[in-house]
């Protein structure tokens, strides 16, 4: 598929010449003919996404006088480097009502159709919704929220538009953000998910740039598959994530399915008398930015003798009743010959409702912790886990230290995969960790939960007959 600019004389005929041309590879074709409501072109650099937004978005302007378009970019900086530029650079004068206005920041076209350009950084929720848009741009979306996105979704209302061109087209770097669930792991039937390689472009690229970047295989292998290749994976950590990836790869291998479900509940092995288990709470605060995908509670029960996940549950349920499931799991590992199962809720904010409602269980034992007590002056045993800034570092470390020195097993999925994306964190209510933007740690800070014990953990051992000698020899 080839796309043009004709030239036009100063009559406005054509000239018969060519201004500009580009011959578009099989996945910009793919982005261009795409019939999905969104279209998110993900590839390494310079396999050309930014130039197809502009061309579409300047195609939309001419098909539908009177349209409407946003463009938009994180940052002021960023907008006016690289999309108003590219988009100035593209665009012929000839199509414009005039000279591309830099302080209202958008582009006229004869027809009556604008295109405006915004960061979307400082874009405000009322200024969203005062827009009546034809269609969305947004260039390296990877930096934009998804209550952003879900915003320029809700103005998609201009009439006069066909109904299959009211769209919203992105293009982002492949990181793990919350696109990455959006579009690879639970994609929606009107997203189309387009990855491309800066290979795929090759031919609209100098030479020596593609060479230089190929070298990257050798020196930066993890570099070359993400950003040169475009490649959006499982095999990719986020950046700045908590638990190394040779410890989630260890964990990867040994997933198993549940022998049996119960109430909603996986179990994977069963109560065993005599040895210990220990069940870790983790209750949905739920978030205003996100009303299709609310956090979910989470319930990790672990056998602490053999150090291996036992059965876990998740799901969006009242904090009241994740506490009776929470009692419900306890009462099936434990009995009259075996200690109780230690439950350890997460207290803050709503977590003291399961606090609340579990010590009122005779049978149920619940994790107390130490707190300075200053109406009192001396440290009191108080009920549940507070995680703070000092607090959760214990939880991470300790878990990374059992994998370091032991064979901790985590079978559940979900959990292995929010590990992918458990990452150091700016924000506060994250105390220095939590998920990446867009995804979840419930099921992670469960299990974080669920394998604490104080003190130092020692290197296990293992008793092992040989098969040839009989002897008895020790694995430490």
């Amino acid at each position: 598929m080839i796309f043009k600019f004709a030239e036009v004389g100063k009559d406005g005929t054509p000239t018969g010449n060519v201004l500009n041309q580009w011959e578009f590879n099989p996945k910009q074709e793919r982005f261009w003919k795409s019939k999905a409501k969104i279209i998110l072109f993900s590839g390494g650099f310079g396999c050309g996404k930014s130039l197809m937004l502009v061309l579409k978005a300047i195609d939309l302007a001419l098909r539908y006088p009177g349209n409407f378009i946003l463009m938009g970019r994180q940052t002021y900086i960023q907008l006016r480097d690289t999309l108003i530029k590219e988009f100035t650079t593209l665009c012929p004068e000839y199509l414009l009502d005039g000279d591309f206005r830099r302080g209202e920041m958008k582009a006229v076209f004869k027809n009556g159709s604008e295109i405006i350009f915004r960061h979307l950084d400082k874009m405000s929720e009322n200024e969203i919704r005062s827009m009546n848009l034809g269609a969305a741009f947004i260039d390296q979306a990877e930096d934009v929220s998804e209550a952003v996105f879900k915003a320029l979704r809700g103005r998609l209302r201009r009439e006069g538009i066909k109904e299959g061109d009211r769209k919203i087209y992105m293009s982002i770097n492949p990181e793990f953000t919350w696109h990455y669930a959006a579009f690879k792991q639970n994609p929606r039937p009107d997203y189309e998910l387009i990855e491309g390689s800066m290979l795929d472009n090759r031919k609209n690229l100098p030479e020596e740039y593609i060479k230089d970047h190929l070298e990257l295989e050798k020196t930066d292998p993890d570099y070359f598959k993400q950003y040169v290749l475009g490649m959006w994976d499982d095999s990719l950590l986020a950046k700045n994530a908590v638990i190394p990836q040779e410890y989630v790869n260890k964990l990867l291998l040994i997933q198993k399915k549940p022998i049996r479900t119960v109430e909603g509940i996986d179990i994977y092995h069963e109560f065993i008398p005599r040895h210990r288990y220990q069940m870790g709470i983790d209750v949905a605060e739920g978030s205003e930015e996100e009303t299709e995908k609310k956090d979910k509670s989470s319930i990790t029960l672990v056998d602490l003798t053999t150090l291996e996940e036992a059965a876990h549950w998740t799901g969006q349920l009242p904090p009241d009743v994740v506490s009776e499931k929470a009692a419900f799991l306890a009462r099936m590992y434990q009995d009259k010959k075996t200690e109780p199962v230690t439950i350890v809720p997460e207290m803050n904010s709503i977590g003291l409702t399961i606090v609340n409602k579990l010590q009122k269980e005779d049978d149920l034992y619940l994790y107390r912790r130490e707190e300075f007590d200053k109406s009192v002056g001396k440290r009191l045993k108080k009920l549940g886990w507070r995680t703070t800034r000092q607090s959760k570092p214990l939880l991470v470390n300790h878990f990374v230290e059992l994998m370091r020195k032991r064979n901790p097993r985590v079978y559940s999925k979900t959990t292995v995969s929010q590990m992918k994306t458990f990452v150091y964190s700016d924000e506060a209510r994250k105390s220095g960790m939590g998920a990446k933007t867009g995804f979840h740690d419930d099921d992670v800070m469960s299990c974080l939960l669920a394998f604490f014990e104080k003190g130092e953990v020692t290197p296990g051992v293992v008793l092992r007959k040989e098969e040839k000698s009989g002897r008895i020899s020790i694995i430490v």
